[in-house]
């Protein structure tokens, strides 16, 4: 009689919409890389995420490490009704994201020239020491996956991400403008730059030779700047409201009337 009354009990929180708590992601992880897929051709020598969980927020922290050094990355999301609003390599990501039957999936967009979907899922081991991530970020008819298989570590383990990242006038060369920025948001920057005219990074640099002013598309990029730079300052007390995209939308000349 009494397991039969704690059965009923617990079939009628299920009824009133009591679902058991997610899994604890919450900690710091790092990958597996040989058991891990990353897209692109170059494998990362390191990845380690930070993950906290409060309440319906998520937070995420990774940095990952290649040959081209280190890029890191930060994404809140809730797990409630409402959407969130994140950066994805400098461009707006909005996310959906809830817990489906103890895993965290998150369904985002990345606006663009050509929008992006990203498709991610957070799933824990039932011992709760790995942590598989699966991707999937589709751009018109290519489908990029990746699998990334961490494991727990120590708290400590997570203190290099804690630190505040090197600028980008420290891991470059000859950087003349955004050189206080923290070198992957440099590299964000970049890639904004380029889905804003519709070009790629040679359009302005040297192949090979980032460091190199030999091409005058380059210095007319750092004039650019500093004139989206004024005139936020300006206008909008410093906010990036004018950006390359508001007036170039993809091409490589402003429109300036009606064509």
């Amino acid at each position: 009689m009494r397991r039969t009354i704690v059965c009923c009990g617990a079939l009628a929180l299920c009824a009133l919409g009591f679902a058991a708590d997610p899994p604890s992601i919450t900690g710091v992880w790092k990958a597996d890389l040989d058991q891990s897929k990353f897209m692109g051709r170059q494998k990362p020598t390191a990845y380690l995420t930070i993950i906290q969980k409060q309440g319906n927020t998520v937070r995420i922290s990774s940095a990952l490490t290649s040959m081209m050094g280190e890029y890191r990355a930060a994404f809140t999301f809730g797990t409630g009704t409402q959407e969130s609003k994140n950066t994805w390599h400098g461009l707006p990501m909005i996310s959906k994201a809830q817990w489906e039957d103890g895993t965290l999936v998150v369904d985002s967009r990345v606006p663009g020239t050509e929008e992006q979907k990203i498709h991610d899922k957070y799933s824990l081991s039932a011992d709760g020491n790995t942590l598989t991530i699966e991707t999937s970020v589709t751009r018109g008819e290519h489908d990029m996956p990746q699998t990334v298989v961490l494991t727990r570590q120590p708290d400590e383990a997570g203190e290099p991400l804690r630190q505040p990242e090197i600028t980008a006038g420290k891991r470059f060369k000859n950087v003349t403008v955004l050189g206080d920025m923290p070198s992957s948001r440099f590299l964000d920057a970049m890639g904004t730059f380029g889905m804003s005219l519709g070009k790629h990074c040679e359009f302005c640099h040297v192949e090979m030779n980032f460091a190199s002013d030999d091409k005058k598309e380059k210095t007319v990029a750092r004039d650019m700047i500093k004139m989206t730079h004024g005139l936020n300052e300006a206008n909008f007390n410093g906010r990036p409201e004018v950006r390359c995209y508001t007036c170039h939308r993809g091409a490589e000349h402003p429109q300036g009337s009606p064509q």
